[in-house]
């Protein structure tokens, strides 16, 4: 793996900073690779605030929608609420839901079952959902964009739908109803805080302009609602849907985590036992994207995504603790599904060339709810764009991952004439095509790839965010880098680079697959730092020079905290 090193800003810039926030320099070089160069961006970046949102009306037609959501709550109208099956719809759902039952209404809500019914704003959801009934508004959440289709029924149907959702429009936009979407009515605000929230964020700010204008009317029970109460939400669904953690998405995620360490949500107290979080002082974006997004996520690929909305709607702690479990059980039934699937694709992968850029696996086995997971995995293992896909009726369909270096968009533009749909961005990708043109299509996609990369896939890059020395690595240092926290994407957890260290003596082995080692440097045999190697083979010898790529963490045990490294990889020392 090609190491790259970051060590483009100046001297001046660092020591201003320095001066200035009274921060090390290994923090500051850290914001200024951020784009930070001054003390206020520096304060508002490590001190995120819910005083520096900005007013919600600033989003094109959200004052419009608020203004509908409260004369349905003046005249007790009835409400229905549609979103999408993941965390952020499934939060966003919660959110608005939540809220209305405050002011005695009582929401109905439907989400679709991806396997039967498919994604987003379609009609079999629509009918399931009404059961017969005509509700007088129907907000959706986190889709609809791209549903004038489904939009146009609702219409005919006499509903007003407004629609809050961050996708961009890829189709024609339907007249027929209110469209709350800073990716399609805000492309020249770009710069905006608000501009990349989640559709959970936009639920929340939507929410936020709902108690705003009720204030304005004076109305009490604006005035007990407090935004924490669904603030963990929002942050939970923009951590897990991977929106750029900077401007809003930052404050929303920042003050979720807070909330979220001292929950009194029954569900999510229940769920974060289930997904083994021991620790709630030390709760980060990594548990919600690795413990919590999967269990919920699991529902809506294996099962019905109303489990988890009922979840974290209720004040019932033995179905909490139920539903927890069940949400427990569907991700064990998903990692098993996930597990033989990739067993099966590498498998097939087994008969390719070695010169193969990239890889198109199909079964008409394979769990159509899981693929996008299996994609991602074989791109990641072998540096490969991989598309992995399983049958829907008379269709092929499935989900592709790609590596850096390598645009899939590029690709299937290339290939589109073969696809029935596709869509997503340069790094993932859905596809569904008719099963007679798998072929056909497998070799315009081979074909592509030889065009446009024809001395072949990239090296894979590790970013290092920058050299630092042996004695810093310690609390004082991971006190500093928590300051950055929550990461995710546009704010990544930093690499560091060390060089000269070594074992101090060989590692030692547990669970079969993971390392402990303890790392020294010599002239500083009195420090010895503590180390994690999670999944590694190969190790470097005992009192072997070797430059390491680390990670650094708490970690808690029997209530004490203490700093380390994880380590990411490691070549012999250039010294």
């Amino acid at each position: 793996m090609l190491w790259k090193v970051n060590d483009g800003h100046s001297s001046d810039c660092l020591d201003s900073l320095v001066q200035e926030f009274g921060i090390s320099k290994i923090l500051t070089k850290l914001l200024a690779q951020r784009g930070i160069s001054n003390k206020e961006q520096a304060e508002s970046f490590l001190k995120p605030s819910l005083k520096n949102l900005s007013d919600p009306f600033e989003v094109s037609y959200l004052k419009q929608g608020v203004e509908h959501l409260s004369q349905a709550i003046d005249k007790k109208s009835s409400v229905f609420v549609f979103g999408d099956y993941d965390v952020d719809g499934i939060s966003s759902i919660v959110q608005i839901v939540s809220i209305l039952r405050i002011y005695g209404l009582d929401p109905s809500y439907c989400v679709p079952y991806r396997l039967s019914e498919g994604y987003g704003l379609n009609r079999e959801a629509i009918d399931r959902g009404l059961k017969g009934s005509r509700p007088d508004l129907m907000i959706v959440v986190d889709c609809g964009t791209n549903s004038k289709e489904s939009i146009d029924y609702l219409k005919s149907l006499g509903i007003y739908v407004v629609i809050i959702d961050h996708h961009q429009l890829t189709t024609e936009l339907s007249e027929n109803c209110l469209l709350i979407n800073p990716h399609v009515n805000d492309l020249g605000r770009a710069d905006s805080g608000w501009f990349n929230l989640s559709a959970s964020g936009l639920v929340f700010k939507f929410l936020h302009g709902l108690i705003k204008h009720r204030k304005g009317l004076n109305d009490r029970i604006a005035n007990e609602i407090k935004l924490s109460q669904i603030i963990d939400l929002a942050g939970m669904g923009t951590i897990a849907d991977l929106v750029p953690l900077q401007g809003e998405n930052r404050i929303l995620a920042r003050y979720a985590l807070h909330h979220l360490r001292n929950n009194k949500r029954l569900g999510l107290l229940a769920l974060l036992k289930e997904s083994r979080v021991s620790n709630l002082a030390t709760l980060s974006s990594s548990d919600i994207s690795f413990r919590i997004a999967p269990r919920i996520n699991a529902s809506g690929r294996l099962s019905d995504a109303s489990l988890p909305v009922e979840l974290l709607l209720t004040d019932q702690a033995e179905f909490a603790q139920k539903s927890a479990k069940q949400l427990g059980e569907l991700n064990n039934e998903r990692q098993t599904i996930q597990k033989k699937i990739v067993e099966e694709a590498e498998s097939k992968i087994k008969d390719f060339t070695s010169a193969q850029s990239a890889y198109i696996l199909h079964s008409e086995k394979w769990h159509p709810g899981v693929v996008g997971i299996v994609a991602s995995r074989i791109s990641r293992k072998l540096n490969r764009p991989c598309l992995i896909l399983g049958n829907e009726g008379e269709m092929v369909k499935g989900s592709g991952r790609s590596v850096g270096g390598v645009d899939l968009v590029k690709i299937l533009t290339e290939c589109e004439s073969y696809l029935e749909h596709w869509g997503g961005h340069p790094m993932a990708v859905g596809v569904k095509l008719p099963q007679q043109n798998l072929g056909a299509f497998t070799k315009a996609f081979n074909q592509a790839m030889n065009d446009f990369y024809p001395e072949g896939i990239p090296e894979p890059e590790l970013d290092i965010a920058g050299w630092v020395n042996f004695e810093d690595i310690g609390d004082e240092l991971m006190d500093e880098l928590s300051l950055l926290e929550p990461y995710g994407q546009m704010n990544p957890e930093p690499i560091l680079g060390l060089k000269g260290v070594m074992l101090k003596e060989e590692a030692k082995t547990f669970a079969n697959v993971h390392k402990r080692f303890s790392l020294t440097q010599k002239g500083k045999l009195e420090k010895v730092v503590e180390g994690i190697a999670w999944n590694f083979k190969n190790m470097p010898e005992a009192n072997e020079l070797v430059d390491l790529a680390v990670r650094l963490e708490w970690n808690t045990w029997n209530n004490k905290k203490t700093s380390r490294v994880i380590l990411v990889d490691w070549k012999k020392s250039i010294l």
